[in-house]
């Protein structure tokens, strides 16, 4: 095999997807290729991150502390007048106008009630805060799950991608399942996606050159996203650095890049 039939090798090699021919010849390759050696290697981690990448999600420590807050009574929180007994003066609150005077019994606990209602408020939108995380966290272990299993499926294929000049360090693997848009790229080391870009897949067939979705990403741990489309007949796929809302005719600078 040539050096770059080789090097498409080290996805497989990394998923354990290789015939024991190739395994043969992938392991006697390496054993002088540097840069191989460290594709496989690194291709080895995007998998391992991957695997390990579930998110954990825990309520902020405000959380706590808000809700103890607004409890009456608690340290810290609106506190409330105790019951007067009966015959006590009721008149320590200064009070002009028409009407009865209000009693002390009820100016308090009001306004105890009132900023209860703040607190709730605040701790509300802190709750909303916290739920769209978990939404989030929970897409991303879904979608983990189905990149996996696409994995573990005896039919799926698999493609190494070679960095380009916008990300020279990056490394990453497509596996997919032919004739199904279970199909998944799995990058790391790509550098976060600046302010007013945003990452988008393609895929190359016969018919030309076809933009799919867009990403952002902030630069932690492993990339994954879906390409939603069945790659069976295609030619390559790539990542492209384009502007806000992706492109629709020509792609914009590679980030990845690889045959199929």
């Amino acid at each position: 095999m040539d050096h770059g039939t080789l090097r498409q090798l080290a996805a497989g090699a990394a998923l354990n997807d290789l015939d024991p021919a190739e395994r043969r010849e992938f392991d006697a390759h390496i054993r002088w290729c540097v840069a191989c050696t460290d594709l496989a290697r690194d291709l080895d981690d995007v998998l391992g991150e991957l695997a390990l990448a579930t998110p954990e999600m825990a309520a902020p420590p405000s959380l706590r502390s808000a809700v103890l807050r607004a409890l009456p009574g608690a340290a810290g929180g609106p506190s409330v007048a105790p019951a007067q007994p009966a015959g006590a003066d009721r008149t320590l609150l200064p009070f002009h106008g028409r009407g009865p005077r209000p009693s002390r019994s009820w100016v308090i606990p009001g306004l105890a009630a009132a900023v209860l209602a703040i607190a709730v408020v605040g701790l509300g939108a802190r709750t909303l805060r916290l739920s769209d995380e978990l939404a989030a966290g929970r897409s991303r272990v879904a979608q983990q799950a189905a990149a996996m299993a696409v994995i573990t499926d005896p039919a799926h294929r698999t493609a190494s991608l070679s960095a380009e000049p916008a990300a020279p360090v990056a490394t990453a693997v497509v596996v997919y399942r032919p004739g199904t848009s279970d199909a998944y790229v799995m990058a790391d080391h790509l550098p976060a996606t600046p302010a007013g870009m945003v990452y988008q897949l393609w895929y190359a067939d016969a018919a030309g050159v076809h933009p799919l979705e867009t990403f952002r990403y902030d630069g932690d741990g492993p990339f994954l996203a879906p390409f939603g489309v069945d790659l069976g007949a295609s030619a390559a796929t790539m990542i492209t650095l384009e502007p806000e809302g992706g492109a629709t005719g020509e792609p914009g600078p590679q980030v990845v890049f690889g045959k199929l």
